[in-house]
């Protein structure tokens, strides 16, 4: 299966969000699928559409904030694909991140995004061990 993990930190180079993206895509390829990362300030030539499952990873842009990235909204509208996509979102640990996580959900959703689980990550340990028993279905 094809997967795409699209990485929407609080800035271009979130060091933390992309050692967590590239764990949970190590245990992803243990279940034999392939994955690829996206940078969302980046990458916004790709199409979704390729894609059969796609993983959402967030940071909060403050520690109080509940608050998601603006590149994410803007991402999923520019790249093309996303609409009726399963999906799972993600974000690392933070104070209000439970909030953070159910905002990031709502921006999916909007644009027509399945959202079937979701989860806050601590470090790149549990973001693997999740990669290898997550279970990631097509639409």
């Amino acid at each position: 299966m094809q997967i795409c993990i699209i990485n929407c930190g609080r800035s271009r180079e979130s060091r933390k969000l992309d050692d967590v993206s590239k764990a949970l895509s190590r245990g992803l390829e243990g279940q034999g699928h392939s994955v690829r990362i996206l940078n969302a300030y980046v990458d916004t030539d790709q199409r979704l559409s390729y894609y059969d499952y796609i993983i959402v990873g967030t940071e909060s842009i403050g520690f109080l904030s509940a608050k998601v990235p603006e590149v994410l909204p803007k991402f999923l509208k520019e790249v093309p694909g996303a609409t009726g996509k399963r999906c799972f979102a993600f974000n690392l640990g933070s104070l209000r991140s439970g909030k953070q996580l159910i905002n990031a959900m709502k921006a999916m959703e909007g644009e027509g995004m399945f959202v079937n689980a979701s989860m806050t990550i601590k470090n790149a340990a549990e973001a693997e061990a999740l990669g290898k028993r997550l279970n990631v279905k097509r639409n």
